[in-house]
C-alpha cells in the first residue's frame, strides 16, 4: 500500500479522530490555562504595585499630618521630594482639605509614555472623645476631620517588563507541554484501536449470521477480555435461535391476553396516576408549609428550638444562634447544648433541675411555669434568659427570652434618673450659694473701694474677695456638673485665668509650674467659671500624675490654624494653650479613650474630669487633643475662639469706684434676697444713682410702668431670673417691652446654666449679669448701657 493510501487511510480511521480530538482539547487547555496563569498573574503584579502605592501615600499621610494641618509647604515639599526618589514614583501631590495643592513634585520624563498608576489618600485629624451628654443620651464619638490629601502617581515600566518575561515562559511550558501529552496519546490510541478493529471485524462477520466465527485473543486486557465475550456471545446465539422462536409463539399467544386485558389496566392505569398527583400535590403544600413555618420562626425576635423527646435536638432557629454564638452543628443533643451555655457543672445542674421542674407541668391544666438563666454565650459573655417550655407533637418546644439589653436599659433608666435628680439638688444648692455668695462679695468689694491700699484692711479684704470667688467657682462647676448649661461668653484674660486656676488647684501640693504667656496673646472668649473648671481638671489631672512632684508647664500663642468648627469668628481667631506635665504618660492603647465619660484608671476617680473638659471646651467653640509619651509625660492641647486682641492687665483688674460717684439716672432692682437688695441699693447710690428695690416680678413691672408713665423713667433694671412663687425677670421683661421697647434690662441670676443667661438678647435684656457678682461688675455694665461699649465717661475707674 502506497504512503498517500495509508495516509488517506489514517485520516479515515477512528484512531485520526481520537486523536485530532485530545490533540486540540490539549491544545485548548494550554492556551485557556496559560492564558488565565498570564491574566492571573498581571492582576496580582498590578495589585500588589497599587496596594505597595497605598501603604506609601498612607505613610506620606501619617507624616505630613502636622505640616499639612499648619499648612508648611516648605516642609511638605521636602515631603513631597523624599517621597519622589521612591522607585518608579512619578508625581507627590500633597493638597488641602479645600483643594489647594500645597506641595507638588513630579519625575516624569519626556520620552516617558508607560502608563501611570495613582493613589489618594485623605488625611484626617486625631480622633476625639464625645462629652458627657451625649454619652448619657447614647451619643457617639465624634468624627476625625479631614485636613487633606496626598496623591502619589507611580510608573509601569517595570510591570511590562515582567508580563513579557511571564507571556514568554508559559507560552514554552504550554508548547512542550501539549507535545507532550499529544505524543502519548498518539501511542495509547495506537494499541487501543488495534485491538478494537479486531474485535469491529468479528462483529461485522456474526452481523452476517456467521455465528461459528472466532475472534483472537490477542492479551488479558479490556479488549482481550471483549473479545472473549463476543465468541461466548456467537456461541450463546446459535443456542437462543432456536429458542427464540418457540419463544415467538409464546409472545403471540400472551400478546392475545394482553389485549383482552388491556382495558382494564388502562382503567386502574388512570385511577392510579390520578392518586399519585393528589398525593405529590399534598406532599408538596407540607413542604411549603413547613418552609413557610421555619422562615416565621427564624424571624422571631425570640429564640425557638424543638427537641425528640430523648433529647436529640431536631431544629433551632436564627436568632439563638446570633445571641449564643454556637452553630447548629455544634451540638445535636439538648444535654451537649446544656454543657456549652451553662460551662459551670452546678449552676448547670441548677438549670437543668428548673428545667425538669417545668416540663413536670405538662399535661396539667395549668401553664407551666418560666424560669430565668444567666447563659455563656460562645464569645465568653454572659446572658440573661427567661426559659418557657411546652409539649407539642411528641417534641419538646422551648422558648428563649433574651431580656439582657432590657435590664442594661433599666440599669441606664435608673442612672440618668439619679443624675436628673442630683443636678436638680445640685442646682438648687448652687442657686442658693450664689445668693449668699453675691452678698459677700459684693460688700468685700464694696468695703475695699473706701480703703486705700496702705490700709491694713486692704489685703486681708482682697484675700477675703479671692476666697469668695473661688467658692463662686466651685458653685460654677456644680452648676456646670448638674446642667452643663450654655456658656455666657466675654472676653477672658488668658494669663491670669491660668495662674488662678495653678493656685487653687496646686494648693497644698508638691508640684510647682511654670507659665509661659506672652503679653502678646489675645484673650479669648468664654465663661470664665467653665473655663476655670476645665483648667483646673487638667492641672489636677496632671498632678495626680506626678505623685512624687514634677512641673507643669503651661504655654498659650496665638495660632491660625482652623479647627474645622464654626465658632462665630474667623477661623484664624484662636489661642493655643499647652498643659505638660511630667508623669508616666498614658498607654497608647487608652489614650483615645480619656474624654470618654466614666472611664478612669484611679481606683477613687470618677471618670467625669476630662469628660468635662471635653464638653466645655467643645461649647466654646474649640478644641481639646491630648498626646503623650509613656515616661516622658502627658500633653493636653486647647484651642479657643480669641477676640483678636491682647487684653492689657489694665483692663482685667479689680476696679473701684470714684469718690462721689458719676452715674445718673434711676435704677430699678428686682431680687427675692434682701441682702441683694440692700447691696444693690448702697453701691449703685454710692455711684450717683436713685435706686428703687423690690421682690417680684409684679412689683417691678408695677414701678417701671408708673415711672414710665409719669415722665420720671428708670435708665436701667437690674431684674433677677428666678423668683420662687412668684413672676420671675424673663416674664417681666416681656411685660415691660411691652409699653417701652427700649427699655434697658440686665438680668442676673444664680442659675448660670440657665439658657437666657447665654441669649439674653433674645429675651429683650441688653446685658447679663451672673450672681455672685461685684460692684466693679455693676458698674461697667451700667456704663455700658449709659455711654456705650467704647465710652469716655466711664463711671468706674481703674484702681491705681
Amino acid at each position: 500500500m502506497s504512503a498517500v493510501s495509508r495516509v488517506s487511510k489514517f485520516h479515515l480511521s477512528f484512531r485520526y479522530k481520537l486523536l485530532l480530538i485530545f490533540t486540540l482539547l490539549t491544545a485548548a487547555a494550554s492556551v485557556a490555562f496559560s492564558a488565565l496563569y498570564v491574566i492571573n498573574e498581571i492582576r496580582e503584579s498590578h495589585h500588589h504595585v497599587s496596594e505597595q502605592l497605598r501603604l506609601q501615600a498612607e505613610n506620606l499621610g501619617d507624616s505630613v499630618r502636622l505640616p499639612l494641618y499648619a499648612g508648611n509647604r516648605d516642609v511638605l515639599k521636602q515631603f513631597a521630594a523624599d517621597t519622589a526618589q521612591l522607585p518608579q514614583i512619578r508625581s507627590v501631590i500633597i493638597s488641602a482639605a479645600d483643594g489647594r495643592v500645597l506641595a507638588q513634585f513630579s519625575n516624569h520624563s519626556s520620552g516617558d509614555s508607560s502608563a501611570l498608576i495613582s493613589e489618594t489618600v485623605t488625611v484626617r485629624s486625631s480622633l476625639q472623645g464625645i462629652s458627657v451628654e451625649s454619652a448619657l443620651g447614647g451619643g457617639q464619638e465624634g468624627v476625625p476631620v479631614i485636613i487633606g490629601s496626598v496623591r502619589l502617581e507611580r510608573g509601569t515600566t517595570d510591570l511590562s517588563s515582567l508580563v513579557q518575561r511571564t507571556v514568554m515562559m508559559t507560552c514554552c511550558v504550554a508548547l512542550v507541554f501539549w507535545l507532550l501529552v499529544s505524543g502519548l496519546c498518539y501511542l495509547v490510541l495506537n494499541k487501543v484501536t488495534r485491538s478494537f478493529n479486531a474485535l469491529m471485524q468479528g462483529v461485522e462477520r456474526m452481523q452476517g449470521g456467521e455465528f461459528s466465527t472466532m475472534i483472537p485473543v490477542e492479551s488479558n486486557d479490556e479488549p482481550g477480555r471483549a473479545a472473549r465475550a463476543i465468541n461466548e456471545l456467537a456461541r450463546t446465539l446459535a443456542e437462543r435461535e432456536a429458542e427464540n422462536k418457540h419463544l415467538n409463539q409464546q409472545l403471540l399467544n400472551a400478546v392475545e391476553v394482553e389485549a383482552r386485558t388491556g382495558a382494564k389496566l388502562a382503567a386502574t392505569n388512570a385511577s392510579l396516576r390520578q392518586e399519585v398527583a393528589e398525593r405529590t400535590q399534598a406532599e408538596q403544600a407540607v413542604r411549603n408549609s413547613e418552609q413557610y413555618l421555619r422562615r416565621l420562626v427564624d424571624a422571631m425576635p425570640v429564640g425557638v428550638a424543638w427537641t425528640s423527646l430523648d433529647g436529640r435536638v431536631e431544629y433551632v432557629n436564627d436568632f439563638i444562634v446570633e445571641r449564643v454564638g454556637y452553630g447548629r452543628d455544634e451540638f445535636a443533643t439538648s444535654n451537649q447544648w446544656y454543657e456549652k451555655i451553662f460551662p459551670d457543672p452546678q449552676y448547670r445542674e441548677q438549670i437543668a433541675e428548673l428545667r425538669r421542674e417545668a416540663l413536670s407541668w405538662a399535661g396539667r391544666d395549668a401553664e407551666i411555669p418560666t424560669y430565668e438563666a444567666r447563659v455563656t454565650c460562645k464569645d465568653g459573655a454572659v446572658r440573661h434568659v427567661l426559659f418557657k417550655h411546652q409539649y407539642s407533637q411528641d417534641r419538646n418546644l422551648a422558648i428563649f427570652v433574651d431580656i439582657t439589653e432590657r435590664e442594661l436599659f433599666q440599669e441606664q433608666l435608673i442612672k440618668t434618673q439619679k443624675l436628673e435628680s442630683l443636678g436638680v439638688l445640685a442646682g438648687g444648692i448652687a442657686h442658693n450659694f450664689n445668693n449668699v455668695l453675691t452678698g459677700v462679695m459684693g460688700y468685700i468689694s464694696f468695703a475695699r473701694m473706701f480703703l486705700d491700699e496702705s490700709h491694713k484692711s486692704h489685703a486681708a479684704l482682697g484675700h477675703a474677695e479671692n476666697a469668695s470667688r473661688r467658692a463662686a467657682d466651685m458653685a460654677s462647676q456644680l452648676l456646670t456638673f448638674a446642667r452643663g448649661g450654655a456658656p455666657v461668653k466675654r472676653p477672658v484674660a488668658v494669663a491670669r485665668l491660668v495662674q488662678e486656676s495653678l493656685a487653687i488647684s496646686l494648693n497644698g501640693t508638691n508640684t510647682r509650674s511654670v507659665v509661659d504667656i506672652p503679653e502678646s496673646v489675645h484673650a479669648i472668649i468664654g465663661d470664665e467659671g467653665q473655663l476655670s473648671q476645665a483648667f483646673n481638671n487638667i492641672i489636677i489631672n496632671a498632678s495626680q500624675a506626678m505623685p512624687e512632684g514634677g512641673t507643669i508647664t503651661v504655654r498659650a500663642e496665638n495660632t491660625s490654624m482652623a479647627v474645622g468648627k464654626s465658632t462665630g469668628v474667623s477661623p484664624s481667631d484662636f489661642v493655643k494653650l499647652s498643659f505638660s506635665d511630667q508623669g508616666e504618660g498614658i498607654p497608647e492603647s487608652i489614650l483615645h479613650k480619656v474624654f470618654d465619660p466614666y472611664f478612669t484608671t484611679k481606683s477613687t476617680g470618677t471618670g467625669l474630669g476630662l469628660a468635662s473638659v471635653h464638653s466645655i471646651i467643645r461649647k466654646h467653640g474649640g478644641v481639646v487633643t491630648v498626646d503623650s509619651e509613656l515616661g516622658k509625660g502627658t500633653t493636653f492641647t486647647l484651642c479657643l475662639p480669641s477676640t483678636g486682641m491682647a487684653m492689657a492687665e489694665s483692663d482685667d483688674i479689680v476696679r473701684k469706684l470714684a469718690p462721689g460717684g458719676q452715674g445718673s439716672g434711676r435704677i430699678l432692682v428686682m431680687d427675692d434676697e434682701e441682702v441683694i437688695r440692700e447691696f444693690a441699693r448702697e453701691s449703685l447710690e454710692f455711684l450717683g444713682y436713685e435706686v428703687n428695690v423690690c421682690t417680684h416680678g409684679e412689683e417691678a413691672v408695677e414701678l417701671y410702668r408708673i415711672a414710665w408713665e409719669t415722665g420720671k423713667p428708670f435708665f436701667a433694671a437690674l431684674l433677677d431670673l428666678t423668683i420662687p412663687d412668684g413672676m420671675g425677670g424673663a416674664e417681666a421683661a416681656k411685660r415691660i417691652l411691652e409699653f417701652d421697647a427700649s427699655a434697658k434690662l440686665i438680668v442676673s441670676s444664680g442659675y448660670s446654666y440657665d439658657p437666657i443667661m447665654a441669649g439674653y438678647r433674645q429675651y429683650g435684656f441688653c446685658a447679663a449679669v451672673s450672681k455672685p457678682y461685684k460692684v466693679d461688675q455693676l458698674c461697667r455694665e451700667l456704663s455700658s448701657l449709659q455711654n456705650g461699649p467704647n465710652g469716655s465717661n466711664m463711671v468706674c475707674e481703674q484702681l491705681v
